[in-house]
């Protein structure tokens, strides 16, 4: 094997297999563009006429055409690392080639130096010539690369100019769709049935029938029945619309949301979400969903399943969900493109994307790849060993010892098992979020001091093991007052935290900021600290509520009765047990007010 400066240290074959990778891309993407093609084309042969015909057919055009500018440039890139790999075998081959000249002369190497002895006159001859080839070799591959780069770094320009053209063709509809209209209408093409809602706010529920075989379809109590085996579409349009499956159910569908906060609940099949516009909220149930959620702030829970799952638009909430009773553990892909994006892995080895903006990224259990993309990321590996690209931008990551990490600011970390005191009670899907949420709290340094307090006290507290402070976290539901958590001391310390995981409408925070503050709620109740008093100082805008949830949430309050002194943050609940506490670490928006 060639030594020093004869050995090249790289592999070609690597960049010939990349290029092969990008080779398939372009095949892909030209694949893409022809059945495009093809479908919509169908669609206009069809007979369709009209403004809005003609709108769909120059989206059409203009989508094919930017696939095939993608294709080109896949192309290129495959053409480009073919001729680096080519270009670096045959270096490779000279260098060997030198290298054999002077092989066998007495020689040392000290790591990639290496000393000859040459024995007399031609032996040095032989090793300058054989050094001068080898730079000569060098120099004439290093120009090569150069302009190589140069031309792969167009490459990812054509693509960058890409994302961003569709990223603002995305901020608006490019050619109207057809409007719902009032009353709910059906259409069935070929294997496909569409199903239009209509305006207004609609509640859709959709189950088999045991008897005769038939998927059922019933809107606003109307009940539709579609044939065994017809795939269905929902298109609910404008309007606050519900549509929802049984847990259990295996119809596999494809909701299309419109204007109006919609909330989708897939069942066990492989469902296709796109929320469209909205604060909607997107479960995906069991099954290997694709859920995009698009404009506006978004929560979306891919639970069970292998999931794909997309925040698109504004600052969303994404759960890759986790194992849950039947110990099923999904490997899940998060993307959150723009916005401040809150994403979580759970259980699986998951991929989180979190794209533009300052992203919180927490992978949870197993073996995961964080990106954190573009912004000033802030994410926490979890437990397993994983793999963080910080990106473009200031970059944080809490890392375990066994995790590794590029482009960011690592903070080691160790983490503990959560408590087993903390009990979970709900359905298998709220034990599987609270789950996810408690173990970014493990990787938290301020989570973890919340949760090493709340155990201290729990082992220091009772009389023989009787009455130890305890804390169960159960599935909110109040129908009087539906968004809300809540947190209250039990008899015997029955501390209990009533949650609810979607609330991510606070401040822009995620719902574990949330659940944070009620945990510090439960700090309060343990460490005796809290003021149950009503808030009459400078915050105006909190007059009337108790001073206790100002300090849960990190707020100043009048700690030692005495007016004439400044409101600070009490010194009996410091800010690290508190939701503004977490925010900051997490770069998330300072909540300012209760």
């Amino acid at each position: 094997m060639a030594l020093g400066m004869w050995n090249l240290g790289a592999d070609p074959g690597t960049l010939e297999a990349a290029a092969t990778g990008w080779g398939d891309v372009k095949q892909q993407l030209t694949t893409t563009a022809e059945d495009i093609t093809s479908a919509s084309g169908r669609v206009i042969r069809a007979g369709w006429e009209g403004d809005d015909a003609d709108a769909y057919d120059e989206h059409r055009r203009l989508l094919v055409k930017d696939i095939n500018l993608a294709a080109a440039a896949a192309g290129g890139v495959e053409d480009r690392l073919d001729k680096v790999g080519g270009s670096l075998r045959a270096a490779k081959a000279h260098l060997d080639e030198s290298w054999s000249t002077v092989a066998g002369i007495p020689h040392a190497v000290r790591g990639t130096v290496v000393t000859f002895r040459p024995a007399d006159d031609d032996e040095q001859a032989k090793v300058t010539a054989a050094i001068a080839r080898a730079r000569e070799i060098r120099d004439t591959l290093d120009a090569v690369l150069v302009k190589d780069v140069a031309q792969l770094n167009e490459a990812k320009d054509d693509f960058d100019t890409l994302a961003r053209n569709w990223v603002d063709e995305g901020r608006y509809d490019d050619f109207e769709s057809p409007a719902t209209g009032q009353r709910p209408g059906i259409i069935t093409d070929g294997d496909t049935t569409i199903v239009n809602t209509g305006s207004g706010d609609d509640t859709v529920k959709i189950h088999d029938d045991p008897h005769r075989g038939d998927q059922i379809v019933e809107i606003n109590g109307q009940v539709y029945r579609i044939p065994a085996g017809q795939e269905i579409v929902i298109r609910t349009g404008e309007g606050n619309d519900t549509v929802e499956l049984p847990s259990d159910s295996r119809i596999s569908i494809t909701f299309v949301g419109g204007e109006g906060d919609d909330i989708y609940k897939g069942g066990a099949g492989d469902d296709t979400v796109v929320g469209l516009s909205g604060h909607d909220r997107l479960f995906g149930g069991d099954g290997a969903d694709r859920i995009s959620a698009g404009a506006d702030r978004d929560y979306v829970d891919g639970q069970s399943g292998d999931d794909v799952l997309r925040g698109g638009q504004g600052n969303d909430t994404i759960y890759g969900g986790d194992d849950t009773e039947d110990g099923e553990v999904s490997d899940d892909r998060l993307i959150g493109n723009e916005g401040q994006d809150y994403l979580e892995g759970g259980h699986g080895q998951d991929t989180l994307e979190g794209g533009d903006g300052d992203d919180i990224l927490s992978g949870g259990r197993d073996d995961d790849t964080i990106h954190g993309g573009d912004g000033d990321d802030v994410s926490y590996a979890g437990r397993g060993k994983d793999t963080t690209y910080g990106g473009s931008g200031t970059d944080t990551s809490y890392d375990e010892s066994q995790d590794s990490s590029q482009g960011a600011r690592v903070i080691p970390i160790t983490i503990k098992d959560v408590p087993d005191f903390i009990k979970i009670e709900g359905s298998p899907e709220f034990q599987a979020r609270v789950r996810a949420d408690l173990e970014m709290l493990a990787s938290s340094p301020r989570g973890q001091m919340m949760l090493a307090n709340l155990l201290e006290n729990h082992e220091n507290s009772g009389f023989a093991g009787i009455g130890r402070e305890g804390l169960t976290i159960r599935e909110y539901n109040n129908p009087d007052d539906p968004f809300n958590s809540t947190a209250h001391d039990g008899a015997l310390g029955g501390n209990v935290i009533n949650y609810r995981p979607d609330m991510d409408t606070i401040d822009d925070g995620p719902p574990s900021v949330v659940l944070y503050h009620e945990m510090a709620h439960v700090y309060g109740y343990m460490n005796g600290t809290n003021q149950p008093e009503e808030y009459q100082g400078d915050d105006t805008q909190n007059h009337g509520f108790k001073e206790l949830e100002r300090q849960a949430a990190g707020l100043p309050i009048d700690h030692d009765n005495d007016p004439d002194t400044p409101e600070v943050i009490d010194p009996d609940h410091p800010i690290e047990f508190t939701e503004n506490g977490l925010r900051e670490e997490m770069g998330a928006p300072h909540r300012d007010h209760y």
